[in-house]
């Protein structure tokens, strides 16, 4: 019993430190990662008949968005669409007590965050090298002149890469060696920095943004003891902000998309000439038709095909469709209604601000990095990926579990 109790251990150990890497070759890998962990771990329970997580108060809640979504699931347009989504959600609230379990061996986290923060550095520095030479290290070239794709081929996410393991790994690097010498603490500001540009060269507009609120919010938020002259940081992002915008040219060119028009003809008219507009609008409208369940987990790419939708106000209204409908909140009122909205937002919202509670009184950074990743997800207006999508939710519920693995964690 040991010796499986022990290869189960180490198998789920590995397969959490193989996980970026993971979603660095594909969603297939990653989601196969994702579920190979919850196996072993459910495996685990069985061998030791120890299934103590079901107690735990946070399972009960997370439960609850379960249940939401069958609920869902039989209010569905297309029952076959949101079958996989719907039924299959719980594999990641067993992943989420899998990783809070690994975590709770204090060598497993210094070698599950070291690595991390190793793999973060490397695709980071490989962000650099495609923006200056136009591929990255390995040959790869991103169709689109003024986004990097990196280690990420054909898809343009990185930054969303970035934005998930590079703050809780130099959050960690803080917590464990800031304090330790004023070395530690300025090559910690480095990498910060060394992190949040490469940010701001993937050209996507949208998780520069949430980087940005980041990092502010983790100037404010965050102890003497970690960022003593926080005035100084601060002022260096600013700096480096308004510097990347005037010295990059691809980068001026990104956001300058969205500030001439808005600036020409003001924000409302300006909003209206773009996709994510006729997205945003196409979703509104099918709350308005499925106020209470909506359309359906995943079923936005076919209801929105519907003449009903069309509307010659929106300037890109005949490309109004898409596989969702690229906001976070848009997504959950279309295809789940606000029954399924309110409980998915108002459950981890409440856990949110349990755990921001928890972070006021014990200070901890790597924990306050996760409540972070989870809150800028949740940012109104700015476009984001599906929620329920398996590359994107596999970061989010990584770091989900972190922020659980600090609430459930005594002082």
């Amino acid at each position: 019993m040991r010796k499986i109790d022990f290869f189960l251990d180490k198998f789920s150990l590995f397969l959490i430190i193989l996980f970026p890497i993971g979603l660095l070759i594909s969603s297939g890998v990653s989601e196969t990662i994702t579920i190979l962990i919850a196996i072993t771990f459910i495996i685990k329970s069985i061998f030791n008949k120890n299934f103590y997580w079901l107690k735990n108060k946070y399972f009960g809640l997370l439960l609850i968005i379960c249940i939401s979504l069958l609920l869902n699931l039989f209010f569905s347009e297309n029952f076959t669409l949101s079958f996989s989504r719907n039924f299959f959600f719980f594999k990641n609230v067993i992943f989420v007590f899998a990783i809070i379990f690994i975590l709770n061996r204090q060598k497993n986290f210094d070698l599950i965050f070291i690595i991390y923060l190793l793999i973060a550095a490397i695709v980071t520095f490989d962000i650099y090298f495609e923006y200056f030479l136009g591929k990255n290290i390995l040959g790869f070239k991103s169709y689109d002149p003024n986004r990097i794709a990196s280690f990420l081929g054909k898809e343009l996410k990185i930054g969303h890469f970035i934005l998930g393991f590079s703050f809780i790994s130099i959050c960690y690097y803080f917590e464990k060696y800031s304090i330790k010498s004023n070395n530690h603490k300025i090559f910690g500001f480095f990498l910060i920095i060394f992190f949040f540009i490469a940010l701001l060269l993937t050209g996507e507009r949208a998780n520069s943004l949430k980087g940005i609120f980041f990092i502010i919010a983790l100037i404010i938020l965050s102890s003497k003891k970690h960022f003593k002259y926080k005035k100084v940081f601060f002022t260096s992002i600013i700096l480096l902000l308004i510097s990347t915008y005037f010295f990059s040219e691809k980068i001026r060119y990104r956001f300058n998309v969205i500030l001439k028009p808005i600036l020409s003809v003001g924000f409302i008219e300006a909003y209206k000439e773009t996709q994510h507009a006729a997205h945003f609008y196409t979703a509104i409208k099918i709350l308005e038709k499925y106020p209470f369940f909506g359309v359906g987990n995943k079923n936005f790419r076919e209801e929105c095909l519907k003449n009903d939708y069309h509307n010659d106000g929106y300037k890109r209204t005949t490309e109004r469709c898409a596989t969702h409908p690229h906001q976070i909140y848009f997504e959950l009122l279309s295809e789940h209604g606000l029954i399924g909205s309110i409980t998915l937002v108002s459950i981890i919202f409440f856990i949110l601000n349990r755990s921001i509670m928890i972070y006021l009184k014990r200070k901890n950074l790597v924990h306050l990095a996760s409540i972070l990743f989870i809150t800028v997800q949740f940012l109104p207006l700015i476009p984001s990926g599906s929620f329920f999508t398996s590359w994107s939710a596999s970061i989010f519920w990584l770091n989900f579990a972190i922020l659980l693995f600090y609430n459930n964690k005594k002082s």
